[in-house]
């Protein structure tokens, strides 16, 4: 039986990484299913409330690098690839790799619009540009002067035209779909296990005082898996992954950053069989005071590290480094026993067999010197001389198809007596609630740019269902034009006995609240003189708007969305607000006693031709 259930493991893992490759639509584990276009009436008011309707934040947000700006009507050159690739450029930390990218913008971008007389940009940007990498002075500022005319281009005409138009109720419908997520524990597939805890590249975003981290899939394996199926490697194959594992080291070491958890099974490969290192639950951070605690895996770690209350920094990982060649060289250690194996790490040099090439054993005796000052990595001895291959062509392209992760039952190191017993609760729901999906963070960009596949850069398409509600009635039209403060669709409770929720348009304006139902052509109405107060209640745990109305009835109301629900109350409480002070104020200065004049037929002819009532 476990068997099947290893093979079923293995089927489950398999589909979910052919998922991965195919289509943005195969790709998302849940059909994303887009509000009505309607949803604008409210989102516009949600965002213009909280600052978020302006150029700058719509603009370096994820979902607005997804809309297609363009610099000028009469020149219709899309930025948005000219200004991701300047973004991208920013982060580069190397000023090899800034030269490299910056003319690949140059070329790829401005020279090019140059030629073509499309170049929408003034002089004294592109001779900024130029000049610096004439001089191949590449700061992360290069390409400012470019930002600062394409934002100060966008921000005036343009976006107020993509505020009304179509691109800007696609963007509304993101926007919506963006905030409205709540994750839970449902949300997450689990397909198999994939070895002992290091599976992914580690991403970290924070949220408040927690850190939260998102993990891609790295299905190729880890070098642990590969050792047992493959065998030992031989010297040109290890040397390509010696090569790659120091890149990651250095780039740690530089900022003071020590691992000291190197071993194969901590290395993983991509689809294409290049390195990534994983599981840095140990590393620390070493700039101000070094480590002494003996931290890792018995059979890679320095005889410093094992040395109780010894002080140490990068140079363990150096000595971790020849450990994990030697091992994916010759196999498995001459013993298990890890009192044995420290002793022989403390006391004993390596035996190195005499197949090894010279420079071979150059490099491991360089790395295994117990005596730090001598060891190869550290005091500026580097290790690249003795590693870096002529191509860099990974020797093993994990086979696509297959399971590249032990059996689906093999959990490492944890034991069974430690896991037994354990339940999630529905407090630990809160996790997944709380999982700070906003649009800036690194998984939600990516989610993004799958999920919504193009779709931005087409305001005009509409879906089935967007189709099938413009042609139940026009709701949005009948807004235009008018005083109405916002529209959209709410669930109202409904039939005699007050039990059956029931999908209506609402229309919002100063004095009234009116409202149909699907290919009705007569409104309902409700005037602020008949409500009393409006209340906040809950129905079977789900937020309502209740408006008490006179003569003891009342007026229940269910939003799609917490989003929706925040913006509907708070708009029908202003506007209840604001009419019983102008009714007050109107009664003082008539010195009328009753309020009906509020709803006569004079004050709302205005709707009577175009609304039949």
């Amino acid at each position: 039986m476990a068997d099947l259930e290893a093979v079923l493991a293995d089927v489950s893992y398999l589909m979910a990484m052919e998922k991965s490759k195919s289509t943005p639509a195969a790709r998302a584990s849940k059909k994303i299913i887009l509000p009505e276009p309607s949803i604008r009436s409210v989102m516009q008011k949600y965002l213009e409330e909280r600052d978020e309707l302006t150029f700058d934040k719509i603009f370096n947000q994820k979902i607005g690098e997804l809309i297609p700006w363009c610099v000028s009507e009469e020149v219709c050159v899309c930025v948005n690839p000219c200004v991701c690739q300047i973004k991208d450029y920013e982060k580069l930390d190397s000023e090899e790799e800034r030269l490299c990218r910056s003319r690949q913008i140059y070329d790829g971008y401005i020279m090019k619009e140059l030629l073509s007389c499309s170049h929408a940009f003034s002089k004294k940007a592109v001779d900024h540009v130029q000049t610096h990498l004439a001089k191949k002075q590449v700061p992360p500022s290069l390409f400012q002067p470019y930002i600062v005319e394409i934002c100060d281009s966008l921000r005036g005409m343009i976006f107020q035209k993509f505020i009304e138009s179509d691109k800007f109720t696609r963007f509304c419908q993101w926007k919506n779909v963006e905030l409205n997520i709540h994750l839970s524990m449902n949300d997450f597939s689990v397909h198999r296990i994939i070895g002992r805890g290091g599976f992914g590249e580690v991403y970290g975003c924070r949220k408040d005082y927690k850190l939260c981290f998102i993990l891609d899939l790295m299905n190729g394996g880890d070098l642990h898996y590969h050792l047992s199926q493959h065998g030992v490697f031989s010297e040109k194959e290890m040397r390509f992954y010696a090569a790659e594992i120091i890149l990651g080291l250095e780039h740690m070491h530089n900022r003071f950053v020590v691992y000291r958890d190197l071993k194969p099974a901590n290395i993983l490969l991509d689809e294409h069989g290049h390195v990534r290192i994983s599981d840095l639950g140990l590393a620390c951070d070493f700039s101000k005071k070094k480590p002494h605690a003996s931290v890792g895996t018995h059979g890679y770690m320095a005889p410093e590290v094992l040395q109780k209350g010894t002080a140490y920094d990068s140079s363990a990982d150096w000595f971790s480094l020849g450990c994990m060649l030697f091992k994916l060289l010759r196999g498995q250690h001459k013993t298990k026993d890890k009192h044995e194996i420290d002793r022989m790490t403390l006391t004993m040099n390596v035996e190195l067999p005499d197949s090894f090439s010279v420079e071979l054993k150059g490099l491991l005796e360089g790395l295994l010197q117990r005596d730090v000052a001598k060891r190869l990595g550290c005091l500026g001895r580097y290790t690249r001389t003795h590693t870096c291959p002529p191509v860099y062509s990974p020797p093993l392209i994990p086979p696509r198809g297959e399971v590249n992760a032990a059996d689906a039952f093999d959990i490492g190191s944890f034991d069974e007596e430690d896991t037994k017993g354990i339940k999630l609760l529905d407090s630990d729901q809160e996790l997944y609630k709380n999982f700070p999906w906003s649009s800036q963070s690194a998984g939600s960009r990516r989610w993004l740019r799958r999920c919504t596949g193009g779709q931005l850069r087409h305001g005009q398409e509409r879906g089935p269902q967007e189709d099938q509600n413009k042609q139940l009635g026009h709701e949005e039209d009948y807004a235009l034009g008018k005083d109405c403060i916002m529209h959209g669709y709410m669930l109202k409770l409904g039939n005699p006995f007050l039990t059956q929720w029931q999908r209506r348009y609402f229309y919002l304006f100063p004095n009234r609240v009116e409202w149909r139902g699907e290919g009705e052509s007569r409104q309902n109405l409700l005037t602020m003189e008949q409500i009393v107060t409006v209340e906040e209640t809950q129905i079977k745990d789900k937020k309502c708007i209740l408006l008490r109305i006179k003569g003891g009835k009342q007026f229940v109301l269910q939003c799609e969305s917490d989003l929706e629900f925040v913006q509907w109350k708070k708009e029908l409480t202003d506007a209840f607000t604001e009419a019983q002070k102008l009714l007050r104020r109107a009664l003082r200065s008539s010195g009328r006693v009753g309020l009906g004049w509020w709803s006569s037929p004079n004050l709302l002819s205005h709707t009577a031709g175009s609304n039949g009532l």
